[in-house]
């Protein structure tokens, strides 16, 4: 979509041109046209649903109320108490985890694998500039999460979420050539912003459907509760909580 949307916004600004040779055109035509591509650009680049610089898993199409739980930015304190819950309630979620915050919480990365959760790349830095970097800069990032990942665990992770969700043309460049599987979310829970536990719950709840992909945060303060109350509910309405690579038929690891 990416590069059509170019192709096309290319072909419109030719075209204006000609036209403005030829007869005089106002400037604001110009501003118009590049306040459309830019907006479709930063859609595109947001939403990780989208599917416009790259193909994402976010959800899929069932009728079995089965759905996947996530948690991105760990290994970290609440990590363990997370697993804790999981382990109460008998469901295995996948942790995308951050390559530099590994160091020193191996002993955690190695409870999450032998507990039968899954662990995917998250990128190595997971820095605000993350999404500007070269694609070899890109490449070296992601790759060395993943060896961080398997030096503990002896296994390298085939799925990978981009920092913030976000998109580009360079790290679409980069994941085909690691071939990795792009995993997104189709329930954003907001848990790093909603303080308020209940209303967290309710936002969870209210666009919870079979073969939803729902992210949270393992560095969240108390979101070991929320993932007790969701896991009760989900309980309470017939959902099952099954492995990422079971819910999306793809492997976790190579």
């Amino acid at each position: 979509m990416h590069r059509n949307i170019v192709v096309v916004f290319g072909l419109l600004l030719v075209g204006l041109l000609f036209l403005d040779y030829s007869q005089d055109v106002h400037w604001s035509l110009y501003v118009l046209l590049f306040l459309c591509f830019f907006s479709l650009e930063f859609y595109g680049a947001y939403f990780i649903h989208s599917g416009f610089h790259l193909k994402a898993i976010c959800k899929i199409k069932t009728k079995e109320k089965i759905i996947a739980l996530t948690f991105d930015d760990g290994p970290a304190p609440q990590t363990e108490k997370i697993l804790e819950v999981l382990q109460e309630f008998n469901a295995k979620a996948t942790f995308f985890c951050i390559g530099e915050r590994i160091k020193g919480k191996e002993n955690i990365l190695i409870k999450i694998d032998q507990q039968g959760h899954l662990i995917g790349n998250h990128s190595h830095t997971h820095g605000f500039l993350f999404d500007f970097k070269t694609t070899n800069a890109l490449l070296n990032d992601i790759q060395l999460c993943s060896e961080n990942i398997s030096s503990v665990i002896g296994k390298k992770p085939t799925f990978f979420r981009p920092p913030y969700g976000v998109t580009t043309p360079g790290i679409a460049r980069a994941v085909k050539k690691l071939k990795l599987e792009v995993v997104g979310w189709n329930i954003r829970s907001l848990d790093t912003q909603i303080k308020d536990r209940e209303k967290l719950l309710t936002r969870i709840k209210e666009s919870l459907e079979p073969g939803s992909i729902v992210l949270l945060h393992d560095t969240v303060t108390g979101i070991e509760i929320v993932t007790k109350d969701l896991l009760i509910y989900l309980k309470e309405q017939n959902y099952k909580v099954v492995p990422l690579d079971q819910l999306i038929q793809k492997k976790s690891y190579v």
